[in-house]
């Protein structure tokens, strides 16, 4: 049941907001899953909420073909890079300093959002 609610608002906040990594991670970091586990489980859960996004918002945007081919494949390999150079890290940490450092980078990216959040409410017009 906690998995099926967590599943559901995390889909809605990548729809609505586009922003669901830091709400996955800690229901990951919950579990009993080790560090190698966490990553690729959550891995699979952002290729399926991204590839539920292109269908969701591909069907609403008839602006698909101004795709920057360029800028797409540049993408691309910064991704298979940053997993290439991020397998060695994890593969020295252990599962402890795996959690403590992710729970870490949790907390300052999800502090930036609702910082930056009430900014922009403080200042919209």
């Amino acid at each position: 049941m906690q998995g099926l609610a967590y599943g559901t608002a995390a889909m809605s906040l990548m729809l609505l907001t586009g922003v669901s990594g830091p709400l996955i991670d800690r229901f990951f970091l919950g579990g009993g899953l080790d560090r190698r586990q966490i990553v690729a489980t959550k891995a699979a859960c952002q290729i399926l909420g991204h590839a539920t996004k292109l269908v969701y918002f591909g069907a609403l945007v008839d602006q698909t073909a101004g795709l920057d081919w360029t800028v797409a494949g540049v993408a691309i390999l910064c991704s298979m890079l940053g997993t290439t150079l991020a397998r060695r890290i994890l593969e020295t940490m252990t599962d402890v300093q795996y959690r403590r450092w992710t729970d870490r980078l949790i907390t300052v990216v999800s502090g930036y959002y609702v910082a930056y959040g009430g900014w922009l409410l403080a200042v919209a017009p």
